[in-house]
């Protein structure tokens, strides 16, 4: 049937990151930039995990504990995702069926069958965000699509959404119908994309004229 990608807020959700060792790292790297509240529990943590804290910036919204020692049941009670990455699978696969049985949704590296959901090949770039999944049957063609699709994105098109983003509640208030807002949102997004090729910039108060002025009800 193939797997649903939901896209979830993160923001001050409760991890729990069995490993500690490169899997466990990059599990790390990839969530951080999306605010949750990680714990990462392992008898020997290793300095690639420790690494990430220290790229945490200041005043960001995730944060990252370490917990060098065996894991525990009661490290499920308040999480609100699991990630079984150690090199023992009878131990992943414990953590897996007790992440099941408390509906605690749970990725366990290398092994597809005891999964509740998979990382996807993620592209960021500001709020732009693209998960593409094999559904786990063959992580390097996901990792190869990332790569295709990274290099065929228009430059600094997570910057042109932040606008559009800005931009949105005036486009909301001044048009009542849905179909009349979808065509004057496209009109901004062609407008910002061919200043964006052209190497000019694009401003909020620019683009608020422009909807005051009724200019992107024509070609612009």
């Amino acid at each position: 049937m193939g797997y649903f990608p939901f896209f979830m807020e993160l923001e001050g959700k409760c991890g729990v990151i069995v490993g500690g060792g490169n899997v466990a790292a990059r599990k790390v790297e990839r969530l951080l930039s999306f605010g949750p509240d990680l714990t990462v529990i392992a008898p020997d943590i290793e300095a690639c995990v420790k690494t990430q804290g220290k790229l945490l910036q200041e005043g960001a919204a995730a944060s990252l504990q370490f917990e060098e020692r065996a894991f525990r049941l009661e490290d499920l009670e308040h999480a609100d995702f699991v990630i079984a990455a150690t090199d023992d699978t009878v131990l992943n696969g414990e953590i897996a069926d007790c992440c099941k049985a408390r509906r605690i949704p749970v990725n366990v590296v290398d092994d597809r069958e005891k999964c509740t959901f998979f990382f996807p090949a993620l592209i960021k770039e500001g709020p732009l965000t693209i998960g593409i999944s094999t559904d786990g049957k063959s992580p390097f063609a996901a990792s190869w699509v990332r790569r295709e699709l990274e290099g065929s994105l228009p430059e600094e098109l997570g910057s042109v959404i932040d606008l559009l983003g800005q931009i949105r509640p005036a486009v909301m208030e001044q048009e009542v119908e849905e179909n009349d807002r979808k065509e004057l949102f496209g009109r901004l997004f062609s407008y910002c994309l061919d200043c964006m090729e052209k190497g000019e910039s694009v401003t909020v108060e620019e683009l608020t004229d422009l909807l005051k002025a009724g200019l992107l009800k024509t070609d612009v």
